[in-house]
């Protein structure tokens, strides 16, 4: 039996559509550790920004997009469980952001932190985003509290 030209195209096509979707699962992150902050928290300042009241931000896409595989699930089973019931992010369940400050205080190689010094409600919050190097994306390990002892990976 003689495959036909349509058919060895069809079968490649196949095969680089399953190479850029693996590719893209494997790249999940940032170029580096500013992009991931700036990335993060600009979704941040678009909802909680201003009167608090703008467009509601995908927690899950974040976490699938910038967390490292394990945190990203520890969080969705935390979420699923109903063990999570705050956004990490601003440490609150409602937000209204002001002051909001990024900076990168620590890096290395292979692993940064990323803070982000803000107003949640006119309450002072410092987070800071523990990153790692995977590849060559940047991703989320863990995220710590400056104003009060929280690890959203020791938590979960």
């Amino acid at each position: 039996m003689t495959l036909s030209l349509r058919h060895h195209l069809i079968g490649l096509a196949s095969l680089f559509l399953c190479a850029v979707v693996t590719t893209s699962a494997a790249l999940a992150g940032g170029s580096d550790p500013q992009v991931v902050l700036d990335e993060i928290y600009g979704q941040v300042a678009e909802m909680c920004g201003g009167d608090g009241q703008g467009a509601a931000y995908d927690f899950e896409a974040i976490a699938n997009t910038y967390f490292t595989p394990g945190l990203a699930k520890k969080v969705s089973k935390a979420a699923e469980n109903g063990d999570l019931d705050f956004d990490v992010l601003v440490d609150g369940q409602d937000c209204k952001v002001s002051d909001l400050q990024l900076a990168i205080v620590d890096g290395a190689a292979n692993s940064a932190t990323g803070r982000a010094t803000f107003k949640n409600f006119d309450e002072p919050r410092t987070v800071d985003l523990k990153m790692v190097k995977s590849g060559s994306a940047w991703q989320v390990a863990d995220i710590v509290y400056g104003h009060r002892a929280f690890s959203l990976k020791a938590a979960f």
